[in-house]
């Protein structure tokens, strides 16, 4: 990996990071319907990065691995994060 898609991939999942923990943090603070912001707010997280992933796979940057790495890393956070969210 070069030096500038380190950085890259580096802003783009603190970025990502600090966004689903602000959604943990509403689903913790908020109501009892804050569970159903977070689960609209992280699908549309999900899809900001795969449709990032697919334009730039479309065309033919390298960067597209950076948002393919960041979309399957929240796929499979979805589940844990939706639970998380949910338990306070």
């Amino acid at each position: 990996m070069k030096t500038h898609t380190r950085i890259h991939f580096t802003i783009a999942a603190a970025f990502n990071l600090i966004l689903v923990l602000k959604m943990l943090s509403i689903g913790w603070d908020g109501n009892d319907k804050a569970i159903i912001l977070v689960l609209f707010g992280y699908s549309i997280l999900i899809l900001l990065n795969l449709i990032t992933w697919l334009a730039l796979k479309k065309f033919k940057k390298t960067e597209y691995s950076i948002y393919k790495t960041t979309t399957i890393g929240l796929l499979i956070l979805f589940i844990p994060t939706i639970t998380a969210a949910s338990m306070y």
